[in-house]
């Protein structure tokens, strides 16, 4: 399913891209053998410490995290908003009808294990910047609403919310497709969109219709939607919107359906007015999804396994938490202990030790409450990360 950015509007990219320059952090991680990229935008009100929500943005098939983030806009809405986007990049691979692109791999064919790459992601933005956990949420653009797809149906132990521009879920994704709790979802998607069909592709992914009964059914909500048409505020853009609603789902889950009457393979609301594609301007799609997100918070998010970023094996490493004493402790019989970092499930920093350099550590945490806790222990060669209970 591709996604062409022309000349042009990589110019404009790189002209405008120094804007976001200083909140704007690369970053790199391993994972199954290869070197995974991403960029991480922070909110300018952020400081180091506060808990706030995480929106991962997936770009489409042939494009990459900078394109993506300059087309969709999120980060402007999550610098009002207040929330942390990651915008990870796809590898090149060649998927099983033959197209070698950048891409995720929701059911390609192309053997990428992007969901473990995405759910470690998960970690690293926890381990780094101390998001809630409870507010996860997973977007994208075409192949990236493909994926943010498989992560409602594969990942709904950490996903609070997904929500897909002109993506779909192919029939294979669509059979594996069996979340054990509600998935509020969202699709913004245009009737004449011609790479990813509104009304699916034969042998290869159902109707969008479909697609919503589906999540429909699984939440359990109302079957009829309440149906609101957005202003026709731009008369120009040769598309009109509609919204399906349907509410009253299981866990407070709800569905939205936006239903751009006209609008191609595009983005809507998108400054980038693809050459020859209908781009909707009535509605921002980014605001709207945020507006959509913000409703829902995971009842029981898993914390995940929070690897280091080089994957090494610590061995020999002993944390114990004595919930009698209110201590932790931590012993090493290889490595010296550097840093010692406590966090809540809700992702707060409970206590963040360093320099301590000795092979065994015993650390008072006087105010500590009973429940689970995560513990990350840094040492001279990587570090270890720990679920433990006081």
């Amino acid at each position: 399913m591709t996604t062409k950015i022309y000349a042009t509007t990589l110019i404009f990219l790189l002209s405008i891209s120094w804007s976001f320059s200083q909140q704007l952090i690369d970053g790199t991680l391993n994972h199954d053998g290869n070197v995974r990229e991403y960029r991480v935008f922070l909110p300018s009100s952020y400081q180091d410490g506060d808990v706030l929500p995480l929106v991962i943005n997936m770009h489409g098939i042939t494009s990459d995290a900078t394109q993506q983030i300059f087309y969709s806009g999120i980060n402007a809405v999550a610098d009002t908003a207040n929330f942390i986007v990651v915008t990870p990049e796809g590898l090149v691979g060649t998927t099983s009808w033959g197209q070698t692109a950048t891409h995720w791999n929701a059911y390609y064919g192309t053997g990428v294990d992007d969901l473990g790459f995405l759910d470690l992601l998960i970690d690293k933005m926890f381990t780094n910047y101390n998001i809630d956990l409870t507010r996860v949420y997973a977007t994208g653009m075409s192949n990236g609403g493909f994926m943010s797809y498989r992560l409602g149906c594969e990942l709904s132990n950490r996903i609070a919310a997904i929500a897909s521009v002109a993506g779909s879920i192919g029939l294979q994704q669509e059979n594996n497709c069996s979340p054990p709790r509600p998935m509020p979802v969202m699709e913004v998607h245009g009737t004449s969109d011609i790479v990813v069909p509104f009304n699916g592709v034969n042998l290869f992914s159902p109707s969008n219709q479909e697609i919503i009964n589906l999540w429909v059914t699984h939440n359990n909500c109302d079957p009829s939607p309440d149906t609101i048409a957005i202003p026709n505020i731009n008369t120009t853009d040769d598309s009109t919107v509609e919204i399906l609603k349907y509410k009253n789902g299981d866990e407070g889950s709800e569905v939205w359906f936006y239903i751009v009457e006209g609008g191609g393979h595009t983005w809507p609301g998108s400054i980038i007015n693809l050459p020859g594609l209908v781009t909707n301007q009535d509605f921002i799609a980014s605001e709207h999804i945020w507006e959509f997100f913000k409703q829902f918070t995971h009842p029981n998010p898993d914390a995940g396994i929070i690897l280091s970023d080089k994957n090494l094996l610590i061995e020999n490493i002993n944390i114990v938490a004595r919930p009698s004493a209110k201590e932790l402790s931590i012993t090493s019989d290889t490595n010296d202990i550097q840093r010692v970092q406590l966090y809540d499930m809700l992702g707060r920093k409970i206590l963040d030790n360093n320099l301590l350099n000795d092979y065994e550590v015993n650390i008072d945490v006087p105010n500590i409450l009973s429940g689970i806790y995560i513990v990350t222990v840094e040492t001279d060669n990587g570090m270890v990360t720990k679920k433990i209970l006081f």
